[in-house]
């Protein structure tokens, strides 16, 4: 049997449970107010914000113009070099039987260290070497002086023709050559050649 004491507990516990249900209604409601205030009230702010389209073009074309004119008008000359293989081409091999493709030991016997010295010096240092018979040792190339087969390579399966007249070539060995392209001070390597034969006068 249920005492009064305990029937009086339970009274007071369900009107606790009926006030506590209101409250979160009640908060329900207000949220639910709020929010398309807060929507209303960030589109105004859009629109105290926005910019026109032709004026919005015009700002980027200042910016790029403020960026880029003064990395263009300086010469690469006084820039260490940098380099980078993110372009290279080591797909298949070529009609002449070598391999695009570089091994671990050319790698790191070859290619790695001779670019870890390059990086050392200025592209005005770079221009200084020069062989034993007078010839420059790194330089610059006409995409038309490259093997055929290398020239139709660089413009349809490479698609590098907007580069074609940056087209630089290290020397690393005896016959050994690094072909790529320079932009600003950066080189990007495309080809390693052991046989010469990419380019064949010298």
């Amino acid at each position: 049997m249920v005492s009064k004491r305990e029937k009086r507990l339970q009274r007071q516990q369900l009107r606790l449970d009926e006030q506590q249900q209101k409250s979160i209604k009640v908060r329900n409601i207000l949220l639910s107010e709020k929010e398309p205030k807060q929507a209303e009230l960030v589109k105004t702010s859009k629109k105290e914000l926005y910019v026109a389209p032709h004026i919005e073009r015009q700002q980027l074309e200042e910016q790029a113009k403020a960026v880029l004119t003064p990395i263009l008008k300086t010469s690469r000359f006084s820039n260490k070099v940098t380099w980078c293989i993110s372009k290279a081409d080591r797909l298949d091999h070529w009609s002449w039987g070598e391999s695009r493709a570089w091994n671990t030991t050319e790698w790191n016997s070859e290619i790695e260290p001779k670019f870890i010295d390059f990086s050392k010096l200025t592209w005005k240092e770079i221009d200084s070497f020069s062989s034993d018979t007078g010839h420059k040792m790194h330089h610059g190339h006409e995409l038309t002086d490259l093997h055929e087969e290398a020239q139709e390579r660089w413009l349809l399966e490479l698609d590098l023709d907007e580069f074609s007249d940056n087209i630089f070539r290290f020397r690393l060995g005896n016959t050994q050559r690094a072909w790529g392209y320079v932009l600003q001070a950066h080189f990007f390597l495309v080809w390693y050649e052991r046989k010469h034969i990419i380019y064949t006068v010298d």
